[in-house]
């Protein structure tokens, strides 16, 4: 599909879900099919491939206008049936992981690797006060059920955003963040078992490094 992101995505799936991230060809049936999660993580992919097409020649260009149709299509289907909308204009990292798909809207933001989106999640424009900046969010993040991130702010790597915080400011590396509106209550917190995946080896894997 494109980006070799995905194949990192897939196998950090694998690792979350199925218990490895190289399971048997039934298990991995059974997830691709039933699986919400994994088509939303899909579809931005593909609709990702499908952009970068067009700006690769004329004869890729055409291809590229005709999977974007489709993917705009795909796109309307998951934000109707399943209320997950991520914009192919965001620029997200390998290892994406979208746990429990309702109401996840991620605008054209900047996300980093190996990041975790829960349910009702919101990632995009503040709009308030002329605001038209969108988050740029670092590696290892952890992001927790209705949780709303907005504005042109910076989320540290490693960071932990808890249920329902509300963030509009910056928030240093390895932080834990909470409330409404979201402050840090925790300096140097280690989200690594929330994360449960260790990215290095599946990136290398998928060919994305050396």
């Amino acid at each position: 599909m494109g980006d070799r992101a995905f194949a990192v995505d897939l196998a950090k799936a694998y690792a979350i879900l199925l218990g490895s991230p190289d399971p048997g060809t039934g298990p991995r049936l059974r997830l691709w099919i039933g699986s919400v999660e994994l088509h939303c993580v899909a579809a931005y992919r593909f609709g990702r491939w499908a952009g970068g097409l067009r700006r690769r020649g004329p004869l890729p260009r055409v291809a590229g206008l005709l999977l974007t149709a489709a993917h705009r299509i795909w796109n309307r289907r998951m934000t109707s049936r399943h209320h997950v909308e991520i914009s192919p204009r965001a620029v997200i990292g390998p290892g994406l992981l979208v746990m429990h798909h309702h109401g996840v809207i991620v605008g054209p933001s900047q996300i980093g690797g190996n990041c975790v989106l829960h349910q009702n999640v919101t990632i995009g424009q503040r709009v308030a006060g002329g605001d038209q900046g969108v988050p740029r969010i670092g590696d290892n993040v952890w992001i927790g059920p209705g949780a709303t991130i907005v504005g042109a702010i910076v989320i540290g790597s490693g960071s932990t955003i808890s249920a329902g915080a509300v963030v509009t400011r910056d928030i240093p590396e390895r932080s834990l963040v909470a409330g409404n509106p979201g402050r840090v209550i925790t300096k140097g917190y280690d989200n690594g078992p929330m994360l449960n995946f260790d990215l290095p080896a599946p990136r290398q894997r998928a060919g994305i490094v050396s």
